[in-house]
């Protein structure tokens, strides 16, 4: 199983010029593997280019994701690790978890690797996460 982020599934269905291509790469080794899952948060941040929850769902069933739900395990250990990012900035910032924390933290507890290009927030905070970046995948 390999956990993908909004990143890579953005830059597929829009199109992104720089990324489609290692994007769509990345997807077809991770489906080839094995099989590759969301959850609600992604959900949530696509939701923004679609009117319909059914849009949505026919845009993505190309790239045959599994939904998981998120758990309460995955939402402490978001908490948690948001907590920590929070004090790193003196208590500055935001007040609660921001949705790359339940990304990283749902798929620290499945035991999946994340596919992302943005692995800023995970590579610090998260750095018991296995991650497919291009930097470790060009």
């Amino acid at each position: 199983m390999i956990f993908v982020d909004t990143n890579v599934i953005i830059d597929v269905l829009q199109g992104d010029p720089r990324w489609k291509s290692w994007s769509i790469e990345q997807l077809s080794h991770a489906r080839a593997d094995d099989h590759v899952v969301i959850d609600p948060i992604v959900v949530a941040e696509l939701s923004r280019d679609y009117p319909a929850l059914a849009d949505l769902h026919h845009a993505i069933a190309p790239l045959e994701l599994t939904l998981r739900d998120l758990d309460d395990t995955a939402a402490f250990v978001a908490g948690h690790r948001f907590l920590q990012a929070r004090a790193e900035r003196g208590g500055e910032g935001p007040k609660r978890p921001l949705a790359d924390f339940f990304i990283g933290a749902h798929a620290l507890t499945l035991g999946t690797p994340l596919l992302t290009r943005d692995s800023r927030i995970y590579r610090r905070y998260f750095p018991d996460l296995t991650l497919i970046t291009p930097e470790t995948h060009p």
